[in-house]
Order: structure tokens, then sequence, then C-alpha cells
């Protein structure tokens, strides 16, 4: 059980440094990049993306899908409770620091 809150928590630490970035623009992509990658292999893809756009506030929505679209772990038709991925716009500021990476 504390090993499941744990991994849970990563959601926070997601939700914290995309609210960092939108705020200042200033990032740590490769903390960001680790804790997305840990959820999508603990719960799987699909269900980490998932659960990573429910628990966030539609004010990151962009971000989130510019990373989760760099990690290819979603593509342009997801659709996530409602939400149609294609309808959000990709950051290109954020999309340009992940492909110096």
């Amino acid at each position: 059980m504390a090993e499941f809150t744990e991994d849970l928590c990563k959601i926070k630490y997601v939700k914290r440094l995309l609210k960092k970035y939108v705020r200042t623009g200033r990032l740590r992509p490769i903390l960001l990049l680790n804790h997305i990658v840990i959820l999508g292999n603990v719960f799987g893809r699909y269900p980490a993306s998932r659960m990573l756009f429910h628990k966030l506030e539609s004010d990151v929505h962009a971000e989130l899908k510019t990373v989760l679209l760099y990690l290819d772990y979603i593509d342009e038709r997801s659709v996530f409770d409602g939400l149609r991925v294609a309808e959000l716009p990709i950051n290109t500021r954020l999309a340009q620091l992940l492909r110096e990476l």
C-alpha cells in the first residue's frame, strides 16, 4: 500500500512541475519525464495519461499534452473523460525544449 501511495504522489510532483513551468517558464524536464515514465510503467500509458488529465487543472493541459505526445503516450485521437486531445494546443516552447534533450 505504501508503494501505491508513493506512486500516486508522482501525480502531485508532475502537477507542481507543470504549474511552476507555466508561472515562471523554468522547468526540470528530466525530472518531469521521469515522474511520468514511472506512472506509465506502474499503471500503463493510457491509464497514467487519463489520471494526469483528470487530476491536473486545465491551465496545464497544453503542457501535459506536449509532454505526453513527446513520450508517445497519447496521440491526437485520444479522448479522456470527454476531453479531446486534438482540441488542446501544443506548447511550442516546451516542445522545442524537449526536442533538445
